[in-house]
């Protein structure tokens, strides 16, 4: 997700609130009910909102809405009055409702222009400022909080100043002014450190950390935040603290992305679900739903594309809640990416369409490219071309709007330069004509100069011949390429057309013939009552062979039927194995472990991966038949770039030397040659055997 996620860490200029406790709340509620005269109760109003306000919001906003009530009409108290409308405006703003916030902002101005207070004027516009960054609009931002700071500098309140300075740098870096922005970080942090402040210090910090992020060094990013985050675990503002570990995390997930680091993947996930329950306690609404984001976000890198539908779908329902059309546009282009890994067409085609209309508001080429390629992958799924066809040419053509930009840029510069030198060379040729008429300069030299002319447009012109050639050029390479990209496309589904043509016929022919031979055995055993115990033998065993062979067929249907296999496709068809194996097995127990630090996104080719599941199941079968095994274990690990399978049984085992190789060990050993994989199998008499494949991942 590009990083739209601001005002993470701008500052309110919020009151000074005093520690609360029951006596004095009760002292206060106890004035309020009975006090008179009207001055008293309104005091105590004021001071119940100070002391709920960080503690209980709900409780405060009971208490801003009796002062409103309770002021209404009554000019004295216009103060209280303001500063229950920057209360519930700055309210709003945490709970992501910013119609509401800029109209209470409305109602505090009306009374505000009319009545100066220095305390309450830098709070309008500071307060304001932040709203207006939640907005997206920098510019006014950045008035608001030059106000505020003017203020704060003309009534020398190094305090305010120092909220403020933090404030107009992370507006400035948003607006490009970066080099700007980092002088007024400097004053800020100087400021901070005259007055020993470590809460301004910690945004500062982060603030910096935004630059960099910004700049997209997120190593130096991720040092910042974690400095900031260090301060303000010391405070108890668990907005600043939820604030820190969202940026935290993001900077783990991008630089995972970078460097493809598991481990910081799962260090982001971690500060993304702590960044959540410490927003929720805030109740601060918008965190909560970015860090969900990025859990969602987290999850379809590491393609677990249905925890990422589960989680986006809860932040769909709250980016609905606050209209928050950034959000949604994000979401809804992710539920259909992830959608369309699980081959749930249907829907990923229905949350593309809901996406199409914010990428277009947004003008974003980007998304809109995304969008496209997407779409084309979608409807070539569907087996519509024609649509496949027309949406991956929409995306070529985003894709060369993108390049083209630059590149008429440049050519508008060039003709610029051409005419300013055409004019240049038609004034030249004018002065000679007059110098020629002046001096009486021979013929022969006003042709060469004619000559030279002549040999000078021709240059030009031949130029831009060469340059429109060039870009013709182009023009063809990109059409071969995409009709290239085309007719790959039109193989690969010829090809899976073919197998699962093949496999439908294996599956519906053979394992039809199959099942009738093990049907016709069945009838003979009991159907004709025979008492041979011979024959009876030879019977089961045939229809035992003819079971297992209905099996591996549809190991080999579940093989052709796919491109590729995943590491947990295998994992998932061993482990059923496995289950069998300790079923119909009544002596020998079986284990299947595999390691925490096995990435399940390993791939393989569906050939590959067929052949690892053989060796696995044929290595097994041997345990079953000839180990006498108590225990046997299939392990998967990683070591170094390789992945690591192992079957370990404490059987009979064999002497190496002495013994012949049968089907089972030839069988093992060609599968892993065919693979490119190293096998080491050792055994030892009573001591049991273990067989290790070895393959780069």
């Amino acid at each position: 997700m590009t990083r739209y996620l601001i005002l993470l860490f701008l500052s309110f200029s919020l009151f000074t609130f005093s520690q609360s406790n029951e006596k004095k709340l009760d002292s206060l509620k106890s004035i309020y009910n009975s006090a008179s005269p009207d001055k008293n109760r309104v005091e105590a109003l004021t001071e119940l909102v100070k002391e709920y306000f960080e503690l209980d919001r709900d409780s405060a906003e009971v208490y801003i809405n009796k002062t409103i009530r309770f002021t209404e009409n009554k000019e004295q108290f216009y103060k209280a009055r303001l500063i229950s409308f920057l209360n519930y405006a700055q309210i709003y703003i945490i709970k992501g409702d910013y119609k509401a916030s800029e109209s209470y902002y409305v109602k505090s101005w009306d009374i505000l222009k009319h009545h100066y207070d220095y305390n309450l004027y830098v709070k309008y516009f500071g307060d304001k400022g932040v709203l207006n960054f939640y907005q997206g609009d920098f510019k006014s931002a950045l008035n608001n909080f030059n106000k505020a700071l003017e203020t704060a500098k003309k009534e020398n309140h190094e305090e305010d100043q120092l909220r403020y300075l933090n404030n107009k740098a992370l507006a400035m870096s948003y607006l490009g002014e970066a080099e700007a922005s980092l002088d007024v970080h400097q004053e800020s942090i100087l400021l901070a450190e005259k007055l020993n402040d470590s809460t301004a210090l910690g945004k500062s910090f982060n603030n910096i950390g935004l630059i960099y992020e910004d700049m997209k060094e997120y190593n130096k990013a991720l040092e910042f935040y974690l400095n900031a985050l260090e301060i303000k675990k010391n405070g108890n503002n668990k907005i600043d603290v939820a604030n820190s570990l969202f940026n935290v995390a993001g900077m783990y997930k991008e630089i995972g992305e970078k460097e493809k680091d598991t481990t910081l993947y799962t260090k982001a996930e971690k500060h993304f679900q702590l960044a959540f329950e410490k927003a929720k306690e805030a109740n601060y609404g918008k965190v909560m739903l970015f860090s969900k984001t990025g859990m969602a976000q987290l999850a379809t890198v590491r393609n677990k594309p249905l925890k990422a539908i589960s989680i986006y779908k809860s932040v769909l329902d709250e980016a609905k809640r606050v209209d928050d059309n950034q959000t949604l546009r994000v979401t809804y282009l992710n539920l259909g990416v992830n959608y369309l890994r699980i081959g749930e067409l249907k829907a990923a085609e229905r949350y593309f369409l809901k996406a199409k209309p914010f990428i277009d508001n947004a003008e974003n080429p980007s998304d809109i490219a995304s969008l496209y390629k997407n779409l084309s992958f979608l409807h070539e799924q569907k087996k519509e071309y024609n649509l496949a066809h027309k949406y991956f040419k929409k995306y070529h053509e985003t894709n060369e709007d993108l390049s083209k930009n630059s590149l008429t840029e440049k050519i508008s510069e060039f003709e610029i330069k051409y005419e300013t030198e055409k004019k240049e060379k038609e004034i030249v040729t004018q002065r000679a004509e007059i110098t020629e008429k002046e001096l009486r300069i021979s013929r022969k030299n006003t042709q060469l100069i004619g000559l030279g002319l002549v040999a000078i447009l021709l240059t030009i012109l031949g130029y831009l011949l060469y340059n429109q050639q060039k870009l013709k050029n182009h023009q063809l390479q990109k059409e071969s390429e995409l009709s290239e990209a085309l007719a790959r496309i039109e193989t690969q589904n010829k090809l899976q057309d073919q197998r699962l043509r093949i496999s439908r016929d294996l599956h519906d022919n053979i394992g039809a013939q199959l099942t009738f031979i093990i049907s016709s055995i069945e009838n003979l055993q009991y159907g004709f009552k025979i008492k041979n115990e011979k024959l009876t033998n030879k019977l089961k065993g045939i229809s035992i062979f003819t079971k297992e062979t209905i099996y591996e067929l549809r190991d080999t249907i579940w093989a052709m039927n796919k491109s590729e296999i995943s590491l947990e496709d295998l994992q998932t068809r061993i482990s059923n194995f496995v289950e069998k194996a300790n079923i119909y097995s009544e002596k020998t127990n079986f284990k299947f472990i595999i390691d925490d630090a096995v990435s399940d996104n390993i791939i393989f080719s569906s050939v590959k991966g067929m052949n690892v599941y053989r060796i696995v199941q044929e290595a097994i079968h041997n345990a079953i038949k000839y180990s006498e095994a108590e225990h046997v274990n299939v392990e998967i690990f990683k070591k170094g770039k390789q992945l690591t399978i192992k079957i370990i049984d404490n059987g009979v085992g064999f002497d190496m030397a002495k013994v012949e190789d049968g089907n089972g060990l030839n069988n093992i050993q060609k599968r892993a040659k065919d693979i490119k994989a190293t096998l080491n199998i050792d055994s030892q008499t009573s001591k049991g055997t273990q067989i290790e494949l070895a393959l780069d991942v």
